[in-house]
Parts: structure tokens; sequence; C-alpha cells
């Protein structure tokens, strides 16, 4: 018998990995791009509106996977202002 591969494994990594990129990429454009006094405070917004979104989802659809993905945004978010604030 030949075994069939579950997309839902993948898919489940896949939105964790989506939500880190997401995250990387705002704190590089602050940090590298646009190099500002006040960076930090748009990086802090930007983790927060990304954390809330996760959350609203995660009512929704793919609980663990949206949890986990905004406790490692907030985990994450929190050193990447400190590294933009020291930026």
């Amino acid at each position: 018998m030949e075994q069939t591969e579950n997309p839902v494994p993948k898919l489940r990594l896949v939105i964790i990995v989506i939500n880190i990129l997401v995250l990387i990429a705002y704190t590089i454009y602050f940090d590298v791009a646009e190099k500002g006094e006040y960076n930090f405070i748009a990086v802090a917004i930007l983790n927060a509106i990304q954390f809330i979104i996760c959350l609203i989802t995660a009512i929704f659809i793919y609980r663990k996977e949206f949890l986990l993905s905004a406790a490692l945004v907030v985990l994450i978010g929190f050193s990447t202002c400190v590294m933009v604030i020291g930026g």
C-alpha cells in the first residue's frame, strides 16, 4: 500500500514561517533602511498589530498555529524592539 502524505503539517509550518518572515521584514526595514531615533515605536506598534491579528485569527482557524505564532511574535518582537533601539 502506498502512503499518502498529509498536507496539514506542512500548512501548519507555513503559517508560523509566514508570521516570522513578516516580523523579520518590518524589523529589517526599520533597522536598516529607515534609520530614525523613534523607529522602535513603529516596530512595537507593528508587533502589537501582528500579535492581535494572530489572536483574532486563532479564534476562527488553526488555533494552535496562530497561538504559537502570537507567542513567537511577542518573544521575538521584544528582542527586535531592543535591537532597533540599540541600532
